[in-house]
């Protein structure tokens, strides 16, 4: 594993885990996937990707990708039509398909930053929501 991989594979799990309340690997979902909110959905394919991540495993990396993009084509997707928000849409798509490329390329070190850069964009995202409170 090289540096840079190991460095943003740390940072991913800190991330990850400040994220999903510390949630253990072995840790199933209570409901069904389609029975689940959006964003409980979209928590779960990152879930997937960051275990793929952990473990060298390219078909974890991309089916969490995968799964990301389907969050983003659901028609749920889209509360509301500030550029701020597009634009952070369009940027979590951008790394979304990055790391399902990545997977399919079995390049980790290129994952696993597509995911860094993802997770923060989500963070990013989620706090303008919260902070400025765009009306749709």
């Amino acid at each position: 594993m090289t540096h840079l991989t190991r460095t943003l594979a740390l940072l991913a799990v800190a991330l990850a885990a400040a994220l999903t309340g510390h949630a253990r690997a072995g840790d199933k979902p209570k409901e069904e996937p389609k029975k689940l909110t959006l964003m409980q959905r979209k928590l779960l394919h990152s879930q997937t990707v960051l275990e793929g991540l952990a473990t060298n495993n390219f078909e974890k990396i991309g089916s969490g990708g995968a799964g990301l993009l389907e969050c983003v084509n659901d028609a749920t997707w889209k509360i509301n039509e500030t550029e701020k928000y597009l634009a952070h849409s369009a940027d979590f798509r951008r790394r979304a398909e990055a790391v399902k490329k990545a997977a399919k390329d079995k390049n980790l070190d290129a994952a696993a930053l597509a995911y860094v850069d993802m997770t923060l964009t989500c963070v990013k995202c989620h706090q303008y929501l919260r902070e400025d409170k765009p009306n749709p």
